[in-house]
């Protein structure tokens, strides 16, 4: 293995192991999104984007690696006859 293919595998490395930014950050805290909750349910009228809150959640930004090729057993000879 050469210096080179060795430098392209440690930057590719690096780069699936890095998780990727999140496509949104989160607009408003948890406290603003259920003060307009209660307010919607006491009958005050909320506009509509107020009731939604975007939430970033760590465990779907996990690192996507290549697929990796799986080992399959030979096909023995006997099986075959």
């Amino acid at each position: 293995m050469d210096l080179r293919s060795q430098v392209r595998n440690y930057t590719m490395t690096l780069k699936n192991t890095k998780t990727p930014p999140a496509v949104k950050d989160e607009d408003k805290s948890e406290n603003q999104h259920y003060r307009s909750l209660q307010g919607l349910s006491n009958g005050v009228e909320v506009p509509y984007d107020s009731t939604l809150r975007v939430v970033v959640h760590e465990g779907s930004r996990t690192p996507k690696l290549p697929p990796r090729q799986t080992q399959k057993h030979p096909v023995s000879s006997a099986r075959e006859q």
